[in-house]
């Protein structure tokens, strides 16, 4: 993983911390995140295209900012009312 890249995660996720797996063969890493005591609070597997594409990386971590917010409860209005537009559209369509 390049160096921006380690440290862009870092400062997104402070304080918890991030530790990156050594590339499978097919590329992918995984990508943890630790709190504190190193007990792993969330990882995810990111593929080479992934990793390689700016614009896919940022997008994966913001994926895993909002999970992170959501399992926390701290979700912010707008957002909750985005997803609540977005469930009514597809109750409409089903």
């Amino acid at each position: 993983m390049e160096l921006a890249n380690q440290r862009l995660v870092e400062r997104l996720f402070n304080p918890l911390r991030a530790r990156f797996s050594s590339p499978r063969p097919d590329g992918s890493i995984v990508l943890a995140l630790l709190d504190e005591s190193d007990a792993t609070v969330y990882s995810r597997v990111m593929t080479q295209p992934q990793l390689e594409d700016q614009g896919v990386f940022v997008q994966n971590l913001e994926e895993i900012r909002l999970d992170l917010a959501s399992r926390a409860g701290s979700i912010p209005a707008d957002l909750r009312k985005s997803l609540k537009e977005l469930d009514s559209v597809v109750e409409r369509v089903f």
